[in-house]
């Protein structure tokens, strides 16, 4: 198998991002006026590059995201449920400043190296893992000597990226993540080397609005 590009974006932004409350799985936002030009501006970059399939979770805020970069290409966009965001249970639609203490031991717990830990009615990181895993890996198999978008969700891309590039899922707080960043990593059939990991320097005139 020839090398792949493999291009990961997180979604733009939402209300719920710009007012600090935690979305998750649960939460169907939709993209607020700056996560639309975010996405534009995502656009802009890629497109000098020869994207040839564009992927996204079932949420809207991804699907949003997917659509605007897809209109450059003349693409469709192909959503999954499997690359949805991890479902925080209880704690999701509320402000992170009220449950502070409950991600505190969130990510105390998987930094111990409990990564089947979840929160009340949630999915642990490995649960989130297998099944987003298997669904990029079995897409990327089917599409050789292709160039794939991959538009999803901050603690996602966290989980899968610590696993691809053997951080390990206890060690995911390595990964940054924030609303319209982009990641490229080359895949050889076998493993994931990384060329940029969360770039934003396209998004640098995006933010004209508080």
């Amino acid at each position: 198998m020839s090398v792949m590009n493999v291009y990961l974006a997180r979604h733009g932004e939402t209300e719920f991002n710009r007012n600090n409350q935690i979305q998750g799985r649960g939460i169907d936002a939709s993209l607020n006026e700056t996560g639309i030009r975010q996405a534009h501006a995502i656009a802009d970059y890629l497109k000098a590059q020869r994207i040839n399939r564009i992927f996204s979770s079932s949420l809207q805020r991804s699907q949003q995201t997917a659509k605007v970069i897809a209109s450059y290409f003349d693409l469709g966009v192909e959503p999954h449920r499997d690359l949805d965001e991890m479902n925080f249970g209880v704690l999701e639609g509320r402000p992170i400043s009220e449950i502070s203490e409950d991600l505190e031991l969130l990510h105390n717990t998987w930094k111990s190296g409990n990564i089947d830990f979840a929160s009340e009615e949630g999915e642990s990181p490995n649960a989130v893992l297998q099944r987003a895993h298997n669904r990029i890996n079995q897409i990327n198999r089917e599409q050789q000597h292709s160039n794939l978008l991959f538009v999803l969700h901050g603690r996602l891309i966290r989980i899968l990226l610590s696993h691809w590039l053997k951080y390990g899922l206890s060690a995911m707080h390595r990964v940054p993540h924030s609303n319209g960043a982009l990641y490229q990593l080359k895949w050889d059939g076998q493993t994931f080397e990384p060329v940029f990991i969360h770039k934003t320097d396209h998004l640098k005139n995006v933010e004209v609005e508080g």
